[in-house]
């Protein structure tokens, strides 16, 4: 039954042939990647399991290879991503044997390097940078109201729908609570998670509201008081508030800040100031952290006390174990448990215990260097020109603060590499996207335009 997940494929080739990849990457991969939860997979006795956004960018990234492989001009950023993607596959044969890591292994291949390089070839090439995050900002304005329906009853129905096909599966996602309110997490699986993808889209979404990418209302409701952009904005936020995951929370301010930056008249300047700030906030904040934790003897501690004193206890104790294996690591799942801390709530000591610490360093590499290289570009480009620079740098940064509290999982793993490659492609191409560009292009298109509009 598993089986009807390859209907992705099939869809993806059936359009990437006949209308390109481009269209394929907006009508079948983004809804496929940003709806359906990324732990069902099609059991396939001896070959590895495939999800459903792994199948769809299988045909995606052939046809992107031969349309636009002749023209591509490699930049540093594509080998690093090749060596991690590598590394991180031997790491877990070298630990675990090929028949346990032959699934990383297809991962690596089809959920970190296909993304990163049909993004790469084809957004800029097809001129569908504004098409693409339209696409990825309505869709998880979608998903945040649904999440409406999730909080008030505490019950997923994105794993509802999809679960009765996948036997068995996905039986570990479950609703959880804090603070007495039920915590969205939508086709994401865990709320953490979820509050990465909102951010990405609040972010994505602060660029295409300040650079007049939408339309003035939705078209079939045009009766709402306020305009369209305002609406997704609000229930973007609304979304992010739902999750009740604190560490999305601070990734997203962190990214709004420097997204501000690129608004500034004086863009050096209003990145020194916000640069200064937000050290004396991380000084300020590791401070209160370290006397918030200063549990006195007898003292009752609070739900927010145990959680944090409890990732303050793991890494202290996990730390030398990932030492003891620092180059490649122990392997995705045989890397040394300690009793009663088998949830390793911090992405970078996670990758270091499984993949090795060169492992863990490349991805901050990947995550600070796209960061500074949108930076610098966004610093080049005269005020007012609304590109995505900043907005690229924000999403990056957000996803990097929000790892230190979650692990680099489900969706939110091909949609970085996407993202990536995406700005590598625009960096590298360097097109200025129109200012007010509301229309998607005809040769990319899709044909359901019965989204939400």
């Amino acid at each position: 039954m598993s089986l009807v997940l390859y209907l992705a494929l099939v869809a993806a080739a059936v359009v990437a042939v006949r209308h390109g990849p481009g269209r394929a990457l907006l009508a079948v991969y983004l809804p496929v990647l940003l709806l359906i939860p990324d732990g069902f997979r099609a059991i396939t006795p001896g070959l590895p399991d495939p999800n459903f956004n792994q199948a769809a960018i299988i045909p995606i990234v052939a046809v992107a290879l031969l349309r636009y492989g002749r023209t591509w001009r490699p930049v540093p950023m594509d080998g690093l991503i090749v060596v991690f993607a590598v590394w991180v596959g031997y790491s877990d044969y070298a630990g675990r044997g090929y028949d346990d890591a032959q699934n990383l292994m297809f991962s690596m291949l089809f959920s970190v390097l296909a993304p990163y390089f049909v993004a790469r070839w084809v957004i800029s090439a097809e001129g569908l940078d504004v098409a693409v995050a339209r696409r990825i900002v309505i869709i998880v304005f979608a998903v945040a109201l649904v999440g409406v329906w999730e909080a008030r009853f505490g019950f997923n129905p994105f794993h509802a729908l999809i679960g009765p096909l996948f036997p068995g599966q996905g039986k570990g996602w479950v609703t959880t609570f804090r603070y007495g309110l039920a915590r969205v997490a939508g086709p994401y699986s865990h709320a953490i998670l979820a509050g990465i993808m909102l951010a990405v889209a609040f972010v994505l979404q602060r660029w295409l509201h300040s650079a007049g990418h939408w339309e003035p209302r939705f078209e079939r409701f045009k009766a709402l008081p306020w305009s369209k952009a305002r609406v997704i904005t609000a229930v973007l936020v609304v979304g992010m508030l739902m999750t009740v995951a604190r560490g999305p929370w601070l990734g997203a301010v962190v990214a709004v800040a420097l997204f501000a930056v690129g608004q500034a008249a004086n863009r050096r300047r209003a990145l020194m100031i916000a640069g200064a700030a937000l050290a004396v906030g991380a000084v300020a904040g590791a401070w209160a952290l370290n006397d918030y934790l200063d549990i006195k003897p007898g003292t009752m501690m609070t739900m927010s006390q145990e959680s944090a004193l409890y990732r303050k206890v793991l890494f202290e104790k996990y730390f030398d174990i990932a030492m003891d294996s620092a180059w490649f690591g122990w392997g995705l799942t045989t890397w040394p448990k300690v009793r009663g801390m088998e949830s390793i709530d911090n992405y970078y000591l996670l990758i270091s215990l499984m993949h090795g610490v060169p492992a863990m360093l490349m991805l901050v590499a990947l995550m600070l260097g796209g960061a500074v290289q949108c930076v610098r570009r966004g610093l080049a480009e005269a005020p007012g020109s609304h590109s995505p620079a900043f907005a690229f740098a924000g999403t990056f940064i957000a996803i990097f603060v929000a790892l230190g509290t979650v692990y680099l999982g489900e969706q939110v793993l091909p949609t970085l590499f996407f993202m990536l490659g995406w700005a590598q492609g625009w960096l590298q191409v360097g097109r200025k996207v129109p200012v007010g560009s509301v229309t998607l292009p005809l040769a990319t298109a899709p044909r359901f335009r019965s989204v939400i509009r």
